[in-house]
């Protein structure tokens, strides 16, 4: 960091009002936190830095070997616009310069890491159970169902449990709104997260009709039993 012409100050040179035992960096008048606890614990240190006027900006990333792996995306989350430090510590971290995105305020970059960890897991796991390889009949495509259906119900008390803590009330959301904010750059959305959130719950208001009609289809499927003989 220091090689890359970035502020750092080791340990022996913290502040005082920086507890020894928090992880991250600590930039001009910035803490970037990079702790993977609760959202809780993270409201009270972003707490903590606004009593001493400083900006906590949440970071979460899938780092090595994952994110080698899997591919590497760095996310932040910030009840405050970014200052300029700030921004010059993701731009370093990222990839390439911006190649990194703000989610919405504190506790955002967890939702959204938790939201695409739990897709990632879907995927992997839908790959295990059926390779290319595999022969399609011979597959037990209501067994792979209920496994997806059983992360997408996670996924959406997750984001029922994120839109609560932030006062939103999907009930009241119009779809085409939501899908309409959703497709704006990502630079240009001011909650990701939130707008993730909706999208999710308002998808999953859907999945009883579509259990039903893929019930109705492996009903369908299954093998007709011969007739006994008399």
């Amino acid at each position: 960091m220091l090689a890359a012409g970035l502020p750092c100050q080791v340990p022996e040179e913290s502040p005082l009002w920086l507890p020894p035992d928090w992880e991250g960096y600590l930039a001009e008048n910035c803490w970037l936190d990079l702790a993977t606890d609760d959202s809780q614990a993270l409201a009270a240190r972003s707490e903590h830095c606004r009593q001493h006027g400083k900006q906590l900006v949440e970071i979460c990333a899938s780092w090595q070997p994952q994110g080698e792996v899997l591919g590497f995306m760095l996310l932040c989350g910030s009840s405050t616009p970014l200052s300029p430090a700030a921004v010059q510590w993701l731009d370093h971290c990222a990839p390439l310069a911006g190649a990194w995105l703000h989610c919405g305020p504190s506790g955002s970059a967890r939702y959204t890491h938790h939201v695409m960890q739990a897709l990632q897991h879907a995927w992997q796991l839908a790959w295990q159970q059926s390779p290319p390889t595999a022969n399609p009949q011979l597959l037990d495509w209501e067994a792979l169902m209920q496994q997806q259906w059983q992360i997408a119900d996670k996924l959406l008390q997750l984001s029922q449990a994120y839109l609560r803590s932030h006062g939103i009330a999907p009930d009241t959301a119009d779809s085409a709104s939501v899908r309409q904010r959703f497709a704006l750059p990502h630079a240009s959305q001011t909650h990701f997260a939130a707008n993730l959130a909706l999208l999710i719950v308002l998808a999953m208001q859907q999945r009883d009709t579509l259990h039903d009609i893929l019930q109705q289809v492996f009903t369908a499927l299954q093998p007709k039993q011969p007739p006994k003989a008399d």
